[in-house]
């Protein structure tokens, strides 16, 4: 195999194939990308075994056909660092050579039967049908509460996929609070019965990063096969393994009722939070609201040994006066998932769930329980949240 690359060009392709490989593993042969050369153009393909990608890659020119494993640890770092453009990679029995004008450089790579044998959509049934960009941000939105580092329950590292009612959902949770985005899916039948998968959070927020080097209008073809779901689009095919666990149902505990409602300017209101986290975010880590109808909403942090922070925001508020504590840095995520001038806060008491939502709109809700309010400092409640 012979190949000449444009390095600006194909680094784009071959970051995506990068980042799903299993660099962790014990098996050189995931630390690496599979290259497969012919008359078509060039493959990057790689996978952890949970996750696959297949990437048609341009800025790239066949030379000679065929196939080759390029390690990342050597290879890829070349690739990154190499300053002349174009440069050639020739691999043949095991052994590669990158000429880059006055520089040469030699790698050893595998057999490429040692490859793992990538999972193929051939018999997998669709799901659905959804744009780039309505993907993307259903994925941000609806994966902001999860835990992806968590092993135990298994759903909490994973967010659920779901259409029904007309619409594709994605939500989860790390069981303090819970995230749920959707967008109406064209020609669906409402009436039809709930589908569902459950997908590692890791790597629905990869596949969210690729998704956002593409035109918003591209259509993305999503496709399941028993444990296997296929996202498809011109060129990438990427596949993740489904989790092997059960979400809960997260409809029953969802609130329309409450009992203080509160709107006020995104960017002012987050500003503030990030301010009062200056003093608290590595201490308590509780910020309390004070609301009180016609009078706008006060914030307030006190960490013991470092200081505390007051902060007056403007607000619109209605129903009844209220003082919530909430954990700062979760309740920042929810403000910070979604973009819009504007957010809206329905509260239910002191000790109920909050929900955040675009003001006027149901496609996005951000669920979070507070930190229950007593005759302690606030520093002292931050230990039991």
């Amino acid at each position: 195999m012979k190949l000449e690359i444009v390095q600006n060009e194909f680094m784009k392709y071959w970051s995506m194939a990068e980042k799903v490989t299993g660099t962790k593993s014990t098996m050189a042969t995931l630390a690496s990308v599979l290259c497969v050369a012919d008359e078509t153009g060039v493959t990057l393909n790689s996978t952890d075994l949970k996750t696959t990608i297949r990437v048609k890659a341009e800025g790239v020119t066949v030379l000679e056909p065929g196939k080759a494993i390029l390690p990342l640890k050597v290879v890829g770092e070349l690739f990154k660092k190499i300053v002349v453009s174009p440069f050639t990679v020739e691999v043949d029995n095991e052994k590669g050579t990158i000429n880059a004008g006055r520089s040469h450089y030699s790698f050893t790579t595998y057999n490429v039967g040692d490859f793992p044998d990538l999972p193929s959509p051939r018999a997998a049934e669709e799901f659905t049908r959804v744009s780039a960009g309505e993907l993307s941000r259903v994925l941000a939105e609806g994966g902001i509460a999860g835990a992806p580092n968590e092993d135990f329950p298994k759903y909490l590292s994973g967010g659920l996929m779901q259409i029904a009612g007309g619409e594709l959902r994605v939500v989860a949770t790390d069981g303090r609070r819970l995230s749920l985005s959707k967008t109406v899916i064209e020609n669906a039948d409402a009436e039809s019965s709930a589908r569902e998968m459950l997908l590692p959070l890791k790597s629905l927020e990869e596949y969210q990063r690729i998704l956002t080097s593409f035109s918003p209008d591209q259509e993305v073809e999503v496709l399941q096969d028993g444990a296997v779901t296929y996202f498809n689009m011109p060129g990438v095919q990427y596949s993740v393994r489904c989790i092997d666990s059960k979400f809960p149902n997260y409809e029953r505990i969802l609130s329309n009722t409450s009992t203080t409602q509160m709107q006020a300017e995104r960017a002012g209101f987050m500003q503030a939070l990030d301010r009062i986290n200056i003093v608290v975010g590595d201490n308590s880590r509780v910020v309390i609201l004070t609301l009180s109808p016609g009078a706008g909403m006060e914030l307030s942090g006190r960490a013991p040994e470092i200081g505390e922070a007051n902060e007056s925001v403007d607000a619109s508020i209605s129903g009844e006066p209220l003082k919530v504590a909430f954990n700062v840095g979760y309740l920042m995520a929810g403000i910070k998932a979604f973009h819009g001038s504007d957010v809206t806060l329905a509260f239910n008491g002191a000790e109920g769930q909050m929900m955040i939502t675009r003001p006027g709109g149901t496609d996005f809700i951000y669920m979070l329980m507070p930190i229950k309010l007593k005759s302690m400092d606030a520093s002292e409640t931050a230990g039991e949240s």
